[in-house]
């Protein structure tokens, strides 16, 4: 590895060298763009003259450009008639906005959200000196005035309605920016283990990447990461933030590796980079279709989750792992379960969300193990799962609202696949508007927490236990206020759905129960026993084998 002094390059000059083809975006990098905000700030520190920190190439010869990440949609590809590859391994995002800013236009950025570079504008008019010249927003005439149109060939013409003094300060920015000089350190090599080390380390001093990044940094033949993304476009708007690492665990799952997490990922890219590299195209081709079927089966996990266990969004699944396992199910049974294996699915699904089986110790051979079961389970043996101790009980009571949970998420699906009911009518609600956990705004405390904080002999755990929780309307849960739910539930107690709505929600009303009493301390620790008692009931019937070991207090 040979290591360059820094060279220092114009913004101009950077420019040119884009254009002309002598950048590229290797296949072990990431290809996004800062949003907007940021960008805006990366553009007056360069106004300003502040340092923004060097870019990083691996200089090597067009042996490697089988290396190329085709069609980055953020920077121009590279061109044959150089004699040289210059690899970004650190600045692109720098550099994408140093360079798209000039055309303006729409990019996706590394969260999948559109950057407007349109948007990127300067402060043209006086009074605040430098202060907020450069912001993201829509141009305001004369005021706001599009960076694009500040760096145009044809600048002058379309800044024609400034005043002398708007199109002087045009005129210096534009000059500041493009004359300020960015420093670039080239290190030539022409081994690919010695880039990605670099990659590897030059990242993980910054921002650390992830295990997906890394398996993507080990897969140099075959374009991982483009795999990944594929994979990612295909799946439903409400499961898009399932990261890569639960897509690249199927396939080490699928491997047979029986390892979890950036470990088995990097082993598995490195072993089809083994096979590719001794066996060729031919191999490429083969992994491709093993990917496709993959993908399929990745889908057809997703539906069966939000079909036959309410996980309607990504908010609400358990662990992503999940996914993972189950998708080796559908890779060896391209169609749906039959009613015994669905059984077997049911109790797997509640018995992991609750027992947290996917994290804390164990939850590695957990996962491997899950796999195993699904993968002799889809192909006919009589296997039957095996959920291992009983869960505690009081393990529902302590899990509280407001942080992410396993069991709160099983939870909040229990409720959901219940099809919960309106009290004002009894008829069913949008479950839809329950999607995520994210969304708070219809999830009520049977006892308000402000009707709770002025009582005594309740913990602030106690009353944001899940157990205090049901699906209710954002406009219903309102009109309740603070009220003891003996106040609230006395204009429905009459209705005649009163019952079954009570009962869709799991919510214990019978005369005895702790809703009433009022003795409201005293009442809302009765009440959050008997509806431990009533959930584990249904989550119980929902898996269809016992699920909770009981204790006494």
């Amino acid at each position: 590895m040979r290591l360059h002094k820094f060279h220092e390059y114009k913004v101009s000059q950077l420019r040119r060298l884009l254009d002309d083809g002598q950048f590229a975006v290797p296949r072990l990098q990431r290809v996004f763009v800062w949003n907007g905000q940021k960008a805006a700030k990366l553009l007056d520190s360069v106004y300003r003259g502040m340092p923004i920190g060097a870019l990083t190439v691996w200089d090597t010869s067009k042996k490697n450009r089988d290396l190329l990440r085709k069609d980055s949609k953020v920077l121009p590809e590279f061109r044959e008639h150089n004699e040289r590859v210059w690899f970004l391994l650190d600045g692109q995002q720098r550099l994408s906005v140093l360079y798209r800013v000039q055309f303006g236009g729409k990019v996706e950025n590394a969260r999948h959200q559109q950057v407007d570079f349109e948007h990127l504008v300067f402060r043209v008019t006086d009074g605040e000196g430098d202060e907020n010249r450069f912001a993201y927003r829509r141009p305001v005439e004369r005021e706001w005035v599009a960076l694009s149109d500040v760096l145009a060939g044809n600048w002058r013409i379309r800044l024609r309605t400034l005043s002398q003094g708007q199109l002087n300060r045009a005129a210096r920015c534009r000059e500041s920016l493009l004359s300020y000089r960015v420093p670039l350190l080239r290190v030539e090599t022409e081994s690919l283990d010695d880039a990605r080390e670099l990659f590897v380390r030059i990242n993980s001093a910054g921002t650390p990447i992830s295990a997906a990044d890394r398996a993507f940094a080990r897969a140099a033949k075959f374009d991982l990461r483009e795999h990944a993304e594929h994979l990612w476009s295909m799946l439903r708007a409400d499961f898009r933030g399932l990261t890569h690492e639960a897509l690249l665990q199927t396939l080490a799952l699928l491997e047979g590796l029986d390892d979890v997490g950036a470990s088995a990922m990097e082993r598995v890219a490195a072993r089809w980079e083994e096979r590719i590299d001794q066996r060729g195209q031919d191999e490429i081709v083969r992994f491709t279709k093993v990917w496709r079927g993959q993908e399929q089966a990745t889908l057809r996990a997703i539906d069966l989750l939000k079909s036959k266990f309410s996980v309607l969004d990504d908010g609400l699944l358990p662990s992503q792992y999940m996914v993972s396992t189950l998708s080796v199910f559908f890779v060896h049974r391209p169609k749906q379960p039959t009613p015994e294996q669905l059984a077997e699915i049911r109790k797997w699904f509640w018995a992991t969300a609750l027992g947290q089986r996917y994290s804390g110790t164990g939850y590695r051979h957990n996962i491997v193990d899950d796999a195993q079961f699904f993968a002799e389970l889809a192909q006919g043996t009589r296997r039957r799962f095996q959920m291992g101790e009983l869960i505690e009980a009081s393990d529902l009571r302590r899990a509280t609202y407001g942080r992410r949970s396993s069991i709160a998420d099983a939870f909040y699906c229990l409720l959901i696949s219940r099809r919960p009911q309106h009290l004002a009518n009894g008829t069913d609600m949008q479950v839809s508007e329950f999607a995520s956990i994210a969304n708070r705004r219809h999830k009520h405390h049977v006892f308000p927490r402000q009707f709770l904080i002025r009582e005594k002999g309740v913990s602030k755990r106690a009353m944001n236990s899940i157990l205090n929780l049901c699906l209710i309307p954002a406009d219903e849960n309102s009109a309740f206020g603070s009220k003891p739910p003996r106040k609230y539930l006395e204009a429905y107690q009459k209705t005649r759905h009163f019952s079954r709505v009570m009962g869709r929600h799991l919510l214990p009303h019978e005369k005895t129960s702790g809703l009433w009493d009022l003795n409201s301390s005293k009442g809302y620790v009765r009440f959050l026993k008997e509806r431990e008692t009533l959930v584990c009931d249904a989550f119980e019937h929902a898996a269809g084998v016992p699920l909770f070991r009981h204790t006494v207090g």
